[in-house]
């Protein structure tokens, strides 16, 4: 018999995936947490939640995913996100252009 998932706010099942066959040789099988993966690569909050939405969206696919989560609500997630980098991306463009620093 499957237990329901809660929601919780802390780490839970649907951000962890089993890796079986790590692509570096002599690396062992090992899990690995979204979270880890997004503060290892210091990613910016758009660029953590289009990652995450992402996250999400393939999990299901495995039969792991948020409970009252959808598909369509994650791809508007990368969406807004998505569109949040390229805004952020012209900005920092056009002010390292003109010079300025942050």
């Amino acid at each position: 018999m499957e237990t329901e998932r809660k929601l919780t706010g802390g780490s839970n099942g649907y951000y962890k995936v089993y890796v079986q066959l790590p692509t570096s040789p002599g690396i062992k099988p090992y899990t690995a947490e979204c979270n880890d993966i997004i503060e290892s690569l210091e990613m910016t909050p758009a660029e953590a939640n289009v990652f995450k939405a992402t996250w999400r969206k393939a999990a299901a696919r495995l039969g792991n995913g948020k409970p009252g989560n959808s598909d369509l609500y994650d791809a508007e997630k990368v969406v807004f996100f998505g569109k949040r980098q390229v805004v952020q991306a012209r900005y920092h463009l056009e002010n390292k252009r003109r010079g300025e620093s942050f």
